[in-house]
């Protein structure tokens, strides 16, 4: 009867070691197949980890998106970030230097004019934002909330801004007036999510995440319900100064 045990006990083990293993080498080979692959093809180098749910194939996941849809370079993100802190090209009225930079975080497919392409864009940006936020990794959560924000609203321009204007780019003010047309209680879910899991502590971090938490927490700090902090954290996006005490908005 030991002898069995102990044949179980290490027939167990080596499992749980061979599984292991192969987990690390599946991981390693979609690591190297995302960082030479073209964006097209981000996508098939997940198949070997399709049932790994650790927070780093979760990162994989939340990359192969980004790379996806044409976010293969890091310049495009610092570009972007910077404008958090050192907004150009902004607002012809006061809005909040985030407005700058969700313009540019945006996910673009084809003729975002076109409706179909307009579902993709958000369908992609709702994807990022699922597999990143589970990625354990702060910053990764943040740039994704910020493009499922970017496309949004981007995709909402493209509507004002009518079919022919096909390819265009909305402005800063264009995007500040579809902040409005944005859905109150996807906003707050947004928010809360954000916030709780990516915020609680800023003392480390740049410049941009804390003008982004700040204006989070603003929202979120109101104690009101979803719908209101996702109104909040709109009219804070569109207006720094923005405050409505009676919806619990600070």
């Amino acid at each position: 009867m030991f002898r069995l045990k102990q044949i179980i006990l290490f027939s167990i083990l080596a499992t749980m070691f061979s599984c292991a293993k192969s987990d690390k080498n599946d991981l390693k080979e979609a690591q190297i197949c995302l960082d030479n692959s073209a964006p097209s093809e981000a996508r098939a180098c997940l198949s070997k980890i399709s049932s790994n749910e650790s927070p780093q194939a979760y990162k994989l996941r939340c990359a192969a998106v980004f790379i996806s849809e044409g976010f293969n370079t890091s310049s495009s993100f610092i570009a972007a970030l910077d404008k958090l802190t050192n907004p150009s090209g902004g607002c012809t009225t006061t809005c909040s230097s985030t407005v700058a930079a969700i313009s540019a975080l945006t996910f673009k497919n084809a003729n975002n004019a076109n409706a179909a392409d307009r579902s993709r864009s958000n369908a992609a940006a709702d994807e990022a934002f699922s597999y990143c936020s589970l990625a354990e990794t702060n910053i990764y959560m943040q740039i994704s909330s910020l493009f499922k924000i970017g496309t949004s609203t981007a995709n909402s321009a493209y509507v004002a801004m009518g079919g022919a204007a096909t390819g265009a780019t909305p402005t800063a003010d264009q995007i500040q007036t579809a902040l409005g047309t944005l859905n109150n209680t996807d906003m707050g879910n947004l928010a809360v999510a954000t916030y709780g899991a990516t915020c609680q502590d800023t003392s480390k971090a740049s410049d941009s995440t804390k003008a982004y938490c700040a204006q989070l927490g603003a929202s979120v700090k109101g104690g009101g319900t979803t719908d209101q902090i996702g109104a909040c954290l709109k009219g804070k996006l569109a207006n720094p100064s923005y405050s409505n005490p009676v919806a619990n908005c600070p």
